[in-house]
């Protein structure tokens, strides 16, 4: 197994460079974004729907044909492995707990998890599944030993795996009770998520809905409610969804109808326990959506249609189609198809520039090798 450091592609410079053209003439303490900056371009044009950061350095991705990336500055220099005998697998949910211990799952039939605890030098397999009905569709931690991955339903219960060992060892609990035809997604990895002492799940297909537990230490007593998204169809329902403060945020709609815009958004204000009818109607009109995270000052959201960011207003911010958002604690990372992973910048025009020498100066003599 090799290990390749690759720098960001041609296209990805291109990018930057018409970021910067357009900002050329901006003084250096003028306040610009939030602003996608193209990080890297994976030359195989994997799709990375597998995404996750930490402690403000860390970022992992997963992707299709079996890769998994690692930076631990941010972002601005990367590596990659295609994982032993996994080439075909699809690397839709991945996790960091630092910068040398990693989990990659694998979404379809087999399903596989795999862990490396230095860095990438040696993957194990920690769990396998053979079966054909086995779909596994996000990972959630609760804390350094204590995590969670959940999978599409059978036997009429959501497949639930728990693992009190930081990912060694996986043993498989009773999940939510799943309604004829409900099904999850893995678009994004963020249909299972951890927020105000809740575990939660959010559904779709047949019926939309969301199920939670305050028992994150079992993952028992599951409780659901029904979404006011679009559902009914194997192609719709709710994708992902973000806890902030006494705001759940609720995305998704139908993949197969990118543009249409109806259900596509659900806002719940905590502290009430009734929808945010002012955040709804701000996110009327956004497009399907298959992921969505805040840093404290935005919330963003994605899909194939782009990326957009909500303050008062909502805002289109790029255009380019992406999978997934992760917030490491100070930078929100996206990743999506033909090998895109970008990071969202808003600060000084000063600072911006900056970025863009440290990312040319770090990848300027390295050489793609395959």
């Amino acid at each position: 197994m090799t290990k390749k450091i690759f720098p960001a592609t041609l296209l990805a410079v291109i990018l930057l460079a018409v970021v910067f053209s357009d900002l050329f003439n901006s003084p250096s303490d003028k306040t610009i974004g939030p602003v996608l900056v193209p990080l890297y371009e994976h030359p195989q044009q994997v799709s990375f729907r597998g995404l996750h950061a930490t402690d403000d350095s860390v970022v992992v991705v997963g992707g299709s044909d079996g890769v998994f990336g690692f930076s631990t500055d941010a972002g601005e220099q990367w590596v990659f492995q295609t994982l032993p005998q996994a080439s075909e697998c699809q690397f839709r949910s991945v996790w960091a707990h630092n910068h040398k211990t990693f989990l990659a799952v694998s979404a379809g039939a087999p399903s596989y998890i795999y862990l490396t605890e230095d860095g990438g030098n040696n993957w194990s397999r920690v769990f396998e599944d053979t079966a054909q009905a086995t779909f596994l569709d996000g990972i959630q931690f609760v804390n350094d030993t204590l995590g969670y991955i959940y999978g599409d339903p059978e036997d009429g219960y959501f497949k639930l795996l728990r693992t009190a060992d930081g990912g060694k060892s996986w043993n498989e609990v009773q999940g939510p009770e799943a309604i004829d035809g409900e099904v999850s997604f893995a678009a994004s990895g963020s249909a299972i998520a951890l927020g105000n002492n809740m575990l939660s799940i959010v559904t779709g297909g047949t019926v939309s809905r969301l199920h939670v537990t305050m028992d994150w230490l079992h993952a028992d007593g599951w409780t659901a409610s029904p979404i006011e998204m679009a559902q009914g169809l194997p192609s719709q329902g709710a994708f992902a969804h973000y806890w902030s403060g006494d705001k759940l945020f609720i995305v998704g709609g139908d993949y197969m109808r990118e543009k249409d815009t109806t259900g596509t958004a659900l806002v719940v204000d905590l502290s009430t326990g009734q929808d945010d009818h002012m955040t709804n109607r701000e996110l009327q009109n956004l497009p399907y959506t298959s992921d969505v995270c805040g840093d404290g000052d935005y919330i963003y959201f994605t899909g194939t249609k782009g990326m957009r960011y909500l303050d008062s207003t909502l805002h289109v911010m790029d255009t380019t189609a992406m999978h997934t958002l992760a917030y490491s604690g100070k930078f929100v990372f996206s990743s999506g198809p033909k090998g895109r992973i970008g990071r969202v910048f808003h600060g000084k025009f000063e600072d911006l520039t900056k970025l863009k020498k440290t990312i040319n100066s770090k990848n300027r003599d390295k050489q793609i090798n395959f």
